[in-house]
């Protein structure tokens, strides 16, 4: 019976194919790699936007203040300070304040009503605040206080998300005016101008790797 001849790769064309496949790794492995960390830094974000939205429509809707503050640890529903935020953040009904206070406290009679979770890839947070709307004297504060009226406890301030691995470019901000409205800072922006003083917040506050 006759047989057919079998043929198999010659190692040029082995070596030919490793080559390719190498660089098609090359080029997507970055590629792919950059699209989750984009994806990462957009989810965490929005979920600071999306809690901000509802501290303020709790605030109008009840009878008390509405506090964000960041959890003292990953799993506590306790606040912490200023540094904390990557550990995530508590929502809360906030019934009693202390004027002055840099940290805020769940009390007995307060109620959480949202929980996040820390920050995944090493990624930060800060919330950054000015009492007279300008750059100089502004710094990092330990939570966001929405008002019954809907306004902020803050005359203007920010909310700044780091990408710590690619840097202030690959950041976001979030502008909290007085009013209470929540806007998306830009990466840079004229600091002469009131309403962008905390868009240079991004690159002041990031490092860049």
């Amino acid at each position: 019976m006759d047989r057919k001849p079998t043929h198999g790769f010659t190692l040029i064309e082995l070596l030919v194919a490793i080559a390719i496949a190498g660089i098609l790794l090359g080029i997507g492995v970055p590629s792919f790699a950059n699209a989750i960390k984009e994806s990462r830094i957009s989810s965490q974000y929005n979920t600071m936007v999306g809690s901000l939205y509802l501290a303020r429509s709790e605030a109008v809707k009840g009878a008390s203040q509405i506090t964000v503050c960041p959890r003292k640890t990953a799993g506590a529903q306790i606040c912490g300070d200023k540094d904390d935020w990557k550990n995530g953040w508590l929502v809360f009904i906030d019934r009693t304040t202390v004027q002055g206070e840099t940290t805020a406290k769940i009390d007995a009679d307060d109620e959480i009503i949202a929980v996040e979770s820390e920050l995944k890839g090493g990624n930060t947070i800060m919330a950054i605040s000015s009492p007279t709307n300008t750059a100089s004297n502004a710094g990092e504060v330990g939570f966001v206080r929405y008002l019954q009226t809907g306004g902020a406890q803050w005359s203007s301030g920010s909310v700044v998300v780091c990408d710590t691995e690619r840097g202030a470019d690959f950041s976001r901000s979030i502008n909290v005016v007085l009013t209470g409205d929540i806007r998306r800072g830009r990466v840079a922006g004229d600091n002469t101008a009131p309403s962008d003083v905390f868009n240079r917040s991004i690159s002041h506050y990031c490092d860049t790797p």
